[in-house]
């Protein structure tokens, strides 16, 4: 998947890693509750629309289903933690619900090299490793919670109408995604989709799609290496030899084998 990652909804799926340098993340969406800790250089966030720039000891939380990405500078070290809406939900009933702020500082890093390590132990089975990480993210929270204010936040009707118009463009790649027909499909102006979709995936539309086609043409080669490079282009949206193989290179950094 891509812009919807389907493993975050896995039962139990968790995620922690230290990352140094972390490869940028371009908008995408997942049910997972996600954390980003930022140890040095910076990364520039955009997180439901709204964009800020993290610097050594700032931190970030997005929640499930929201719009998020991460681009990092050459010298960026980040720690980053997803885990399944279930397990964040029930751990959010102790804080009454409420939740941590999209944007808030954080410095403890001996916390998190800590924590990183207990998730690494093995353990005789993965309802011991799930009940160890949701003690880990228990930890987390209050450690977060002892400097920052919980938030009682709800995702907005934008909110859902971005994931819907990604998740329609991953499960309709192929055909015709210009603003002008998901103007008609979403009922929005074509003006209004630009603005919106520029403000919570920071590229412009044409850009995205383009990402996203290349995409599916390597994932398809790479099931199928036999495959004509060009014929699985076009058969992925793709109008032109060109646009293609400036978006492959662009994307990956090299132009893909032709066939």
């Amino acid at each position: 998947m891509f812009v919807y990652e389907l493993a975050a909804e896995r039962r139990g799926y968790y995620h922690f890693e230290k990352k140094n340098p972390p490869p940028p993340v371009l908008g995408h969406f997942h049910g997972a509750g996600e954390f980003l800790f930022v140890e040095q250089g910076q990364q520039t966030v955009v997180i439901g629309g709204e964009k800020r720039i993290l610097k050594a000891g700032d931190a970030c939380f997005s929640d499930a289903f929201c719009v998020h990405s991460y681009l990092p500078s050459d010298d960026n070290i980040s720690w980053v933690l997803l885990g399944e809406r279930a397990l964040f939900s029930d751990l959010f009933d102790d804080f009454q619900g409420k939740k941590p702020p999209k944007f808030f500082p954080f410095n403890d890093f001996a916390l998190l090299k800590f924590l990183l390590d207990l998730s690494k132990r093995t353990y005789k089975n993965d309802e011991n490793r799930v009940t160890a990480f949701e003690g880990i993210v228990k930890i987390l929270l209050s450690r977060i919670a002892e400097d920052v204010p919980f938030v009682g936040t709800e995702q907005n009707k934008q909110d859902f109408l971005i994931s819907d118009i990604l998740r329609y463009a991953e499960e309709r790649y192929s055909e015709d995604l210009s603003l002008k027909n998901l103007a008609l499909v979403f009922s929005y102006s074509h003006e209004h989709l630009s603005r919106l979709l520029h403000k919570y995936l920071s590229e412009n539309w044409c850009t995205y799609v383009d990402r996203l086609r290349a995409k599916k043409v390597n994932e398809l080669m790479k099931e199928n290496p036999a495959l004509p490079v060009l014929k699985t282009a076009f058969d992925c949206g793709f109008e032109s030899a060109n646009t293609f193989y400036r978006a492959y290179k662009r994307e990956y950094g090299r132009s893909p084998k032709r066939g």
